[in-house]
């Protein structure tokens, strides 16, 4: 039996031939350039499909299947080293190793130990291991390896002594090469000398150690305690070296200093750069590849929340992303990366401008600009800050107002507005607007008061507690720049607490049984892409409350909005109520759209304006809360910073999950030099696993494929519907396809093809064709839109006779990517969508 090599990768190595054709199928098949010719005993047959493949051997060549051994004198094919771990398709599984070999260009040599440490950082900081745990993989690695050589040695020993010519020099170089392999794995297995190895291969990012203050404390020494000198510090990655290690992609390169893409049509929005901010900024208008710059800031708590040592390790966290980055790539967590981290406690004492002062300092040489050295050569860098992002206790702490708005007499940072305003009044325009050069003002004048009383008073009357560093970021406003945050004024403010108000009133009035709702709730048709965020039952306790909670997650909230007017529908007696959730879910779906029309912002802010008078007289018991307040600015933040899903905070959250699953691996003695040392492993290990940065990972993956049953009917399809009339060389189906996080799959997803006027056509995809490798095309049944349903908020759709033709389409050319779901209720189907389509319609059509 000869050991056999994968000719696609040339990475893999098998004792049989099954082993080899199962690592095929599972790595390779379901690439759209699938391609493999089988080359035994001369075979030319040629598959894209490996089935078809697997079912030949079967019945052209059993013998090599059952035995596992190749025809004497073929081998499989040597490896190249400048090809390898790519993918070579079009290659024979099977070549005569007397044959000529394949020129590929320059042979180069493969670097062991590169590829050992590489291996050794990804699998500790991806799965998250202990050192331990990364050594006994290590060994069972070396184990497996000295085995192989091992085999390797006899059955290729076994091999040349078969050949008389080849007895002598020859056989003694291959086995003397064997005998003499080096193995690569002790120098990044050894503790003590990782750091050497790391920094010799992978040049990663050195955080800097910023010390904040000293302090006394004993230590223990022998079987004494003795005094000694502690610093209090925090972690800093300097971000012009984050920004350069970036940009040594050049893929990623080329996307950021391409420019932004504005939206064609100047009345809608759709990215950041189509705000009045980026367009009217001192440097974005005058350079507008320059890097768009969005901070976040967050604490999270490493340990258990009620355990004692619950805040002693609480972290706060900064984070940076770049609006640069196209939005459907932005939203990936290799994108988001570290800027600081601290102790909470240690920067409670001296303030969180000892992390603002740092960044500063670099952002002040971006901003003037700085040469660095990329994959194309010499580049001058540009940036500036266009976005701090983050809940309102964080936003505030790091601007200076007041924490806690409940104790300033202002308690909004946009407007002056006072509580008894924000009661009865719900116009924008109505309120002070805060400005810049007024911010400042009242920050020299709470500083130049002469008493400690009257500072106190000026604080709570201004609703400030300092002037923050962030007035020294260039070209930077803090009052326009902040932005609310719809997860947390939306999803975890306003929704939850207005949903809660009704349910309590309908369940407590006798129109709305709870049980009723929840069964419903549980028994919801789900949708595959829905049914992981399904809503909790709520109970009747979390009804009877004191608090605005309903105790959902934010990603369950978005599926409750969804299908809440579908769980009222049971509601008899149709009241204003029911109105008021209906319109607020109208609100939340425009928020969540990702192109906004001018048009629509004006629609939006009269739509809020009603929505809170409308709850002062539905619930004149409560009081507006901030949160409400702040919708009001919405549309202006809108008009200023395009969409507001482009700066939402969920994903910059998803972030902390690496840092919280380090938490049951750490010894705590230094918890932030440990995580930002993770961190810069890990975004090392992310740039040397392969050609591919992780942000661009995934783009498409495929569903089990098979072959193509009537290649003349798809190519008529073709010739019909997208006017190509090249030859098909080859086709594909595949079962599902996610194109961009959205996955689709046959006979269940619809797709948004076409309009008719305000109304979107969908249709249900029946086939997902992949065409000589390159053209992604959707075979689809058309369904009619009856309409807009305004008691479900939702299109509802009829079934056509199966009888009717289907259509074809490129995936390029749908209107909208979101992959959505029919809902079969009372006797009707409907379509559900998380935000509004109108806008995106207009756009497109």
């Amino acid at each position: 039996m000869a050991c056999w090599r994968c000719v696609i990768c040339f990475v893999f190595v098998a004792l049989t031939l099954k082993s080899l054709l199962s690592h095929i199928n599972t790595a390779h098949s379901r690439s759209p350039d699938f391609r493999v010719i089988c080359g035994v005993d001369g075979c030319a047959e040629d598959y894209r499909v490996f089935n078809s493949f697997y079912h030949h051997l079967r019945r052209t060549h059993p013998q090599y299947l059952a035995t596992g051994n190749p025809p004497t004198g073929w081998l499989t094919a040597s490896s190249d080293a400048n090809v390898l771990g790519g993918e070579n398709f079009g290659t024979a599984i099977f070549a005569d190793y007397t044959a000529e070999p394949r020129q590929t260009g320059k042979r180069e040599t493969v670097d062991l130990a590169r590829c050992a440490a590489a291996f050794a950082i990804g699998v500790r900081e991806q799965c998250h291991l202990s050192q331990r745990s990364v050594n006994n993989i290590v060994l069972g690695v070396q184990q497996y390896q000295t085995a192989l050589l091992t085999s390797l040695r006899g059955k290729i020993k076994t091999i040349l002594e078969r050949q008389p010519e080849s007895n002598g020099p020859l056989q003694q170089e291959v086995l003397s090469t064997l005998d003499n392999f080096q193995d690569p794995f002790p120098i990044c297995a050894a503790s003590n000398l990782q750091d050497r190895v790391t920094q010799m291969h992978f040049n990663p990012v050195t955080p800097e150690e910023i010390i904040i203050s000293k302090y006394a404390c004993r230590v223990k020494k022998g079987e004494s305690r003795v005094l000694a000198i502690k610093n209090k510090s925090f972690y800093y990655i300097p971000l012009i070296e984050s920004l350069k290690q970036l940009l040594s992609n050049s893929r990623l390169f080329d996307m950021l200093s391409a420019g932004p893409q504005s939206c064609p049509n100047a009345s809608f929005l759709y990215d950041i750069n189509d705000g009045i901010i980026f367009k009217t900024h001192p440097l974005f208008s005058k350079k507008n590849s320059a890097l768009q710059l969005i901070l976040y800031s967050d604490e999270i708590e490493m340990c258990n929340p009620l355990g004692s040592r619950a805040s002693v390790n609480k972290l706060l966290m900064f984070y940076y992303t770049l609006g640069n980055i196209d939005p459907k790539f932005r939203s990936k967590l290799a994108s988001i990366r570290l800027l600081a981290i601290a102790k909470s406690r240690d920067i409670d004492e001296c303030g969180v401008d000892i992390i603002l002062r740092r960044i500063n300092e670099d952002l002040k040489l971006l901003y003037d600009g700085v040469m660095i050295n990329t994959v194309n050569g010499e580049f001058y860098l540009n940036g500036a800050v266009v976005a701090v992002c983050g809940d309102t206790l964080a936003q505030h702490e790091l601007a200076g107002f007041k924490e806690g708005v409940g104790f300033a007499y202002s308690k909004c940072r946009h407007c002056e507005c006072t509580f008894d305003e924000m009661q009865e009044n719900f116009n924008e325009h109505s309120f002070t607007r805060r400005t810049l050069d007024g911010h400042i003002r009242q920050c020299i004048e709470i500083e130049r008061a002469t008493t400690e009383f009257l500072k106190s008073s000026l604080k709570t009357t201004f609703g400030i507690n300092r002037q923050s560093k962030l007035v020294d970021f260039p070209g930077f406003n803090l009052i326009e720049q902040m932005p609310q945050d719809i997860m947390h004024v939306i999803l975890e403010g306003v929704a939850p607490m207005e949903i809660k108000c009704v349910l309590k009133y309908l369940v407590f009035s006798g129109n709305l049984e709870l049980d009723l709702f929840n069964s419903a709730m549980q028994n919801f048709p789900f949708s595959s892409a829905d049914i992981r965020d399904k809503p909790s039952p709520i109970s009747i306790a979390t009804l009877a409350s004191s608090d605005n909670r309903l105790k959902q997650s934010s990603g369950q909230m978005i599926i409750l909005i969804k299908i809440l007017p579908f769980l009222l529908y049971s509601v008899v007696e149709k009241n204003p109520f029911i109105q008021f959730i209906l319109d607020l879910i109208e609100i939340v779906k425009i928020l969540f759209a990702p192109v906004v029309s001018l048009q629509t912002v004006s629609k939006l802010k009269k739509m809020i304006e009603d929505h809170l008078k409308q709850f002062r007289q539905l619930f004149p018991e409560k009081n507006v809360i901030p949160k409400q307040h702040y919708m009001l600015h919405l549309p202006s933040q809108i008009i200023a910073l395009g969409p507001v899903i482009r700066h939402m905070c969920m994903r910059f959250e998803s972030k902390h999950s690496f840092f919280k699953q380090w938490s049951s691996k750490l010894n705590f003695k230094n918890v932030c030099k440990s995580l930002v040392n993770h961190n810069q492993l890990l975004e090392c290990c992310q740039s040397e696993a392969g050609t591919e940065h992780p942000i661009f990972v995934n783009e498409k993956e495929l569903g089990p494929v098979s072959e193509v049953a009537n290649m003349d009917h798809l190519q008529s399809k073709v010739v019909d519907f997208l006017g190509i009339e090249d030859a098909i060389h080859h086709a594909v189906r595949v079962k599902w396809l996610i194109l961009h996080g959205n996955k689709y799959i046959c006979d269940r997803s619809l797709i948004l093809i076409s309009a008719n006027g305000l109304n979107p056509i969908f249709g249900l995809v029946k086939n997902i064709f992949i065409v000589n490798s390159v053209l992604y095309c959707f075979e689809y049944q058309v369904y009619e839109t009856l309409g807009f349903n305004k008691d479900f908020l939702a299109y509802e759709i009829a079934i056509p006779n199966l009888a009717q033709a289907t259509e074809l389409t490129n995936v390029e050319n749908l209107l909208d990517f979101t992959s959505y779901y029919p809902v079969h209720f009372r006797n009707s189907v409907y379509v559900m969508t998380k935000y509004n389509l109108e806008d995106v319609l207009s756009l497109k059509t």
